[in-house]
């Protein structure tokens, strides 16, 4: 079968099957059978496409497995992260907590990601900031398996702790903290696609959400150094508490949502 003849066949499955960009994605999936991008998909109809490899794909989607985990990476800040489902797939939204991080007016040398996942964070801003000492911790081994991977290959040195929060950071200061901790709570809805293939550690907290957030805010200015910032991803209705708890400002994402929270000590 030919791009030309499987393309509008995925699509039509994919629609059926309740994804919103179906053609897009069908798209992509082809590209990752051929191991071309999209635009040789688009301008090659009449390449032949291993029927097998692509059935497999498009079953896995039409389950509601995650475009990017079949995929094995997602786009972040311009750059491409690799990910399992060990990892939370980065996010758009997450881009305001690094726009916010750099563009602080204070001193910043060394900085901590809590939770760091993909590693999409701390390698970001070790990136766009050379000079800065970037460390990131996760309480997952295979997430930090990821990070470490990711942040080799796009050449960012950080230091990574196997830490629950703080557990592994004893001593250590920082001017900067960050992070985008688990924030829904055990009883919200979600689609099958978030719900059944992202890891629930990434996901889910207590106290409808809050309770990472209560957890760090215990103790994390025995972590930061005088004057230093804290700037969190929150979800949606949660702007209030979270600030709240940190004396901090709430930052609306491009929707209106309210999606940051900084904090000073």
């Amino acid at each position: 079968m030919t791009l030309g003849e499987w393309i509008p066949a995925a699509t039509e499955r994919l629609t059926q099957a309740g994804v919103t960009s179906s053609r897009l994605e069908a798209q992509l999936l082809a590209a990752h059978v051929l191991l071309v991008d999209r635009t040789y998909v688009l301008t090659h109809p009449e390449v032949e496409l291993n029927e097998l490899a692509a059935e497999g794909l498009l079953q896995r989607r039409e389950s509601q497995e995650p475009l990017a985990y079949i995929l094995g990476h997602r786009e972040f800040f311009g750059r491409r992260f690799r990910v399992t489902p060990s990892v939370l797939i980065p996010r758009q939204e997450t881009e305001l907590l690094i726009e916010t991080a750099l563009e602080l007016m204070v001193p910043v040398k060394r900085v901590l990601d809590i939770g760091t996942g993909s590693g999409c964070i701390a390698t970001t801003l070790k990136l766009e900031r050379p000079d800065w000492d970037v460390w990131a911790v996760d309480i997952s081994g295979a997430a930090l398996q990821v990070a470490r991977e990711n942040a080799e290959t796009l050449g960012a040195e950080i230091t990574f702790r196997h830490s629950d929060l703080f557990s592994g950071l004893a001593g250590e200061r920082f001017d900067l903290i960050v992070s985008n901790p688990p924030y829904i709570g055990v009883e919200e809805e979600l689609p099958v696609e978030v719900r059944s293939f992202e890891p629930g550690t990434a996901l889910f907290a207590e106290n409808r959400g809050l309770r990472i957030y209560e957890l760090i805010s215990e103790v994390y200015r025995d972590y930061l150094t005088p004057g230093g910032s804290m700037v969190l991803e929150i979800g949606q209705t949660q702007g209030e508490a979270v600030a709240g708890l940190f004396g901090g400002e709430v930052l609306k994402d491009l929707s209106g949502n309210d999606r940051v929270v900084v904090g000073r000590v």
